[in-house]
Order: C-alpha cells, then structure tokens, then sequence
C-alpha cells in the first residue's frame, strides 16, 4: 500500500515533462530522455514517498524536492538554468493546483484516509483538463520560450518575478491553508487562483507576440528578403547618422558584372543564390569594418568605417573567398568608391551615392573597353 502514496507524484511527473518537453529543445531521442528521468525518480524521489509517507499527505510539502530535477534536465535539455527553472514552475502552478484541489474534493468527502480516493480524483481532474491545457495553454508557454532571447532583459525579469510568485503563492496555500481541514470555499479559492494565474501567462503571450510582430514588421522595413542585408532605407539611415556625428567614412558602390548571364544561363534559383552568396562573402571580407547593403537589383553598397584605401577596396571585392559554397563561378563586380570626409552640409547622402555610382559606372566601362567590348 505504500505504493500509492507515489502515484500522486508519478502523475505530477508526466504532466510536468510533457510540458517540458514540449516547451524545451532536447539533447537527447525522447527514449533516451525518458530512460534517464525514470531512473532518477526510481533512485532519488520516490523512495521519499515510500519510507516518509508521513510528509507525503496531498498538501504538496513534497513540492520543493522536485527541484532536484534541475540536475537531469540542465544535462538533458538545452536551456540555460534559469529558463528551466522558469518552466518547472509554470508547469507546477498547473499540476500543483490540480493537486490541492484533488486533496480538497478528497477531504471535503472524508475520504483523507484513503489515499486510493485522492490518486482517483486528482486523476479524473487531470484527464478533464490536461486536454484544454494541451491545446491551449501549453502552445503559449512554448511561444514564450522560443522567444525568449528576444525578451528585454527587464521583461524577462518581471516575467519570472511572477511565475516565481505565483508558484510560491501556491505552495504556501499548500501547506499552511490545506493542511487543516477542507471547504467547497477553498476549492473555489484554488479554481479563481489558477485562472488568475494562467490569465497573467496570457497576458504575457500577448504582449510578447505583439512585440514580436512588430520587430518582424521593423526588420522587413529595413532588411532585404532575399539575401537578409540591410536595404537601401537602413542604409540612409546609416549614412545620416554618420554624417550627423561628423564622422569619417567611406562609401563603396558595388555593382555585379554580367549578372544578367547568370540568370540566363543557370536560372532565376541560382541567380538569387549568387545575390545571396555575394552578400555573404562580401559582408566576411568587411568584418567589423563596415556593413554591406543591398541597394537593389544586382547593386550592392558598403559602408566602411573610415577611409579605405583602393587596394582594400579591391581586395573587397575581389570575394576570394567565393568557391566555398558558390551556386557557379564569380563573374568580378565593378566598385565606385568615395571617401567621405565632415563637414557634410546637410546631410543629404544622395550626392554621396550618386558619386559613387558614377565613379562604379565609369570603372566598369573602363573594364569593358579593356576587355575589347
């Protein structure tokens, strides 16, 4: 019979790894996973139900040696401490309280003494619910983790300030107010609490997702879609704040040769690949020395932060590194290249571009006349 006093907390444990798992990125095949949680549960949590079964009366004063699952999980699952600790509690708040309210109906019926009524309750209420909490709770809370590096540091704070709040909150209803006898008005306090909770969780979602919607909205306003650089609009920005702090640089017009020829001869697919894989090889030629823009079409401009010399720019453009990973062979690219030197006036790039342009264009007819056409 001491057995039973386990099942309460094995079925805490597969409704909070289903959520775990859920929500985090696995190192391991969900087997693998789950062999290794057994034979931690089996070694180091239910013989506290079994040879303590004093403490393990339904109130959840067990609830705290459940954070000995940190040490599997930070070796199981690729999340920082912090962020599983986070989702522990979430899951908590939900089982923890399906919990309480199990022990609640249990006792308000003087069934306390038959720890069979409790396990068939509280599993009766998980089967209820866990269905709604799959569907529609769970999803937020996996939006919220694979977010969660785009939080403000002071979101995430308060975030975690709540959650850690709420299952506090829970606890200490646990063992101090369910401890001494039950009441419909208890139960119903439970039910309020846990909707309040999981609105707040909401709430979060909502405002997170917002928030994400119009970073994606501000990204596509300034990126390419194509190749992911900054557009043409980023890159005045640019400018004009450089311009603005009076500083040195340098504006590189770059324009691919005989692009037309890559479309026509390999296809529309392996043109947009040599568009995307310029952009990637003349961003690592850059490295911390500028940022490199598409301007449209097969135009290109980087900025580079301070005045670059004509063998720098060459060896730019020159994409040495292009073979690695190239859709076809390299076809040159013309540069027009204008130092650019404060003070600016006011501050208008255009005049700036349309020199480097025209400085690029006269180059590749230079070229072209080399070449004999």
């Amino acid at each position: 019979m001491r057995l039973i006093y386990t099942l309460p907390i094995i079925e805490v444990l597969v409704f909070n790894l289903i959520t775990l798992n859920s929500c985090c990125r696995r190192k391991y095949s969900l087997f693998k996973t789950i062999a290794i949680i057994c034979i931690f549960t089996v070694l180091c949590i239910l013989p506290g139900p079994i040879f303590l079964s004093s403490i393990f009366v339904g109130d959840g004063r067990w609830a705290i040696f459940g954070f000995l699952y940190i040490i599997p999980l930070k070796f199981l699952y690729h999340e920082r401490t912090d962020s599983i600790v986070l989702n522990m509690c979430m899951s908590w708040t939900y089982t923890l309280g399906i919990m309480a309210i199990s022990a609640q109906i249990a006792y308000l019926f003087n069934f306390e003494n038959h720890r069979a009524y409790l396990v068939a309750v509280e599993t009766i209420l998980f089967l209820a619910t866990f269905f709604p909490f799959n569907k529609y709770v769970i999803p937020k809370y996996c939006y919220i983790f694979q977010n969660i590096d785009d939080f403000k540091k002071s979101w995430f704070k308060y975030l975690s300030f709540s959650v850690y709040l709420n299952f506090l909150l829970l606890l200490i209803i646990h063992t101090i107010f369910l401890g001494s006898g039950a009441s419909l008005l208890k139960i119903v306090g439970l039910v309020i609490f846990l909707g309040t909770a999981y609105s707040s969780y909401a709430i979060v979602y909502e405002i997170i997702r917002g928030s994400v919607k119009i970073d994606e909205l501000e990204k596509a306003a300034s990126h390419d879609p194509l190749t992911g650089l900054g557009n043409r609009a980023q890159m005045l920005s640019r400018m004009r704040i450089l311009m603005e702090e009076n500083q040195v640089f340098s504006v590189m017009f770059l324009d691919l040769d005989k692009f037309k020829l890559i479309n026509d001869e390999y296809g529309h697919a392996v043109g947009d690949q040599y568009l995307i894989h310029f952009g990637k090889v003349c961003s690592a030629a850059l490295k911390d020395n500028g940022k490199l823009y598409r301007y449209g079409g097969d135009e290109f401009v980087a900025l580079y932060y301070g005045a670059v010399s004509e063998d720098e720019a060459r060896l730019i453009a020159k994409c040495e590194k292009w073979n690695d990973g190239a859709p076809c062979p390299f076809n040159d690219v013309s540069v027009g290249v204008v130092a650019c030197h404060p003070p600016y006036g006011n501050n208008d790039p255009s005049p700036i571009l349309k020199r480097a342009d025209s400085i690029m264009y006269k180059n590749k007819l230079n070229k072209k006349a080399k070449m004999g056409g």
